[in-house]
């Protein structure tokens, strides 16, 4: 197997220092995301919105990942790292408190419902969907600048996506206890938490160095044939979690019979319970198997589809939350191998610009996902969480069809394209 020769030669030690820097500033980040994401079904409700306003929010915020993502890391290559990260987080601070303003604002009273649902759809959407577009491209950018080989790719992004789901595990967990004391408490938390990720990431991110800063990096392009592939398995997987994310709130409601803060505190739970899956998956499991991206993408679909196909059944609560696990084991497994997969046929140079494609796709999935879930959940949750299994099972099909996925189709000339 090819290392890439251009990457930063950076001793153990630095390496580990900028993975911890990632970890801590994207816990952070990530904890006011989901301290918003656990709310939004119960709290659109409080508030007098209708279902599909947060499912417009989420939507629009995709929207926002799909169209920056990577122009974000197109600039992580040509202006730097930090400068991208710094950024970002000063925009997502400013649209999490915007955010806090007008529900604020709507609580006393000082504007409709409808303007209300504006003002939210463009604070969470908009503006703090184009923050967060910056992050996971522009952090796996910089993982890649010092992991040259396969296997080291793997376990970088795999620690790098278990901060995230560490976070995830965080911000519902506060999310629900939060809420259970007061609804509207985490969304006066997270711009406080945004905010000291950006302090984390001003003081503490260390500049890249030993890398060319080429004026205008090379864009690749969704049709290339060395990343299409991943794109077309990995799309599924992100398209049902959306769904199930988006509608597992009104699922406890409705299905349960759960009050607005009860259905907070289990939902949180199962997005605890989602993450925690996840990331045993990436901080254990894919570090001790040592499978190829292609085997760890196949796994992890196949997981994903017979836990979102579950919730199509009245199952007893706690059997749902299993399967909440389940899911989330399912995508932690796949994700280092849908992100490894691709990242390892580009040089450094092309390391934003393939990252920034990879997590565009999960923005355009969500574009849909969100809106299309919430749409056909109000004629039935069946057709809602079928679309979900329907897609990622599509997916599935694909890594057993395509040749770059089949072991046998493996050989030392395609590892060299690696």
């Amino acid at each position: 197997m090819m290392t890439d020769p251009s990457a930063s030669v950076l001793t153990p030690a630095q390496a580990n220092r900028v993975i911890n820097t990632l970890i801590v500033m994207v816990f952070f980040t990530y904890i006011g995301q989901f301290l918003l994401n656990a709310v939004l079904a119960p709290l659109s409700r409080s508030l007098g919105m209708q279902d599909w306003h947060m499912g417009a929010t989420v939507s629009l915020a995709a929207l926002m990942v799909m169209t920056l993502s990577q122009r974000w890391g197109r600039l992580s290559v040509s202006w730097g790292r930090k400068p991208v990260l710094v950024s970002a987080l000063v925009l997502a601070t400013i649209a999490g408190s915007l955010f806090a303003l007008t529900t604020y604002a709507r609580i006393s009273g000082l504007i409709t419902a409808g303007v209300a649902a504006l003002g939210i759809i463009f604070a969470r959407g908009f503006f703090f969907g184009a923050a967060v577009a910056a992050v996971a491209p522009t952090g796996q950018a910089l993982i890649a600048e010092f992991t040259p080989t396969e296997r080291a790719r793997v376990k970088g992004l795999a620690s790098f996506g278990a901060a995230f789901n560490i976070a995830t595990i965080t911000g519902s967990l506060l999310s629900s206890f939060l809420a259970a004391w007061w609804l509207l408490a985490p969304v006066y938390a997270t711009p406080l938490f945004v905010s000291a990720a950006l302090v984390i990431a001003v003081i503490f991110l260390p500049t890249s160095k030993g890398v060319s800063k080429p004026a205008k990096p090379p864009k690749v392009r969704f049709t290339d044939r060395r990343v299409l592939p991943f794109i077309l398995a990995g799309a599924g997987m992100f398209f049902a979690n959306g769904v199930v994310q988006i509608t597992i709130g009104f699922i406890l409601q409705d299905r349960y019979g759960f009050s607005p803060q009860f259905a907070v505190y289990y939902t949180g739970w199962a997005m605890v319970l989602q993450a925690s899956g996840a990331m045993f998956a990436q901080l254990v499991i894919v570090k001790q198997l040592s499978w190829r991206p292609q085997r760890l993408l196949r796994t992890g679909l196949f997981l994903v589809f017979l836990s979102v196909a579950s919730l199509m059944f009245s199952l007893p609560l706690w059997l749902l939350l299993c399967f909440s696990f389940m899911q989330g084991l399912g995508a932690g497994i796949g994700g280092p191998g849908y992100h490894a997969g691709a990242s390892l046929q580009f040089d450094v140079t092309g390391q934003g610009s393939v990252a920034g494609l990879l997590h565009a796709v999960g923005g355009f999935t969500w574009i849909f996902a969100p809106f299309l879930g919430t749409y056909l959940y109000g004629y039935s949750s069946v057709l809602a969480i079928g679309l979900g299994a329907l897609i990622v099972g599509l997916s599935l099909l694909w890594t057993w069809v395509h040749p770059i996925f089949r072991p046998a189709k493996l050989s030392p000339k395609s590892l060299k394209r690696l």
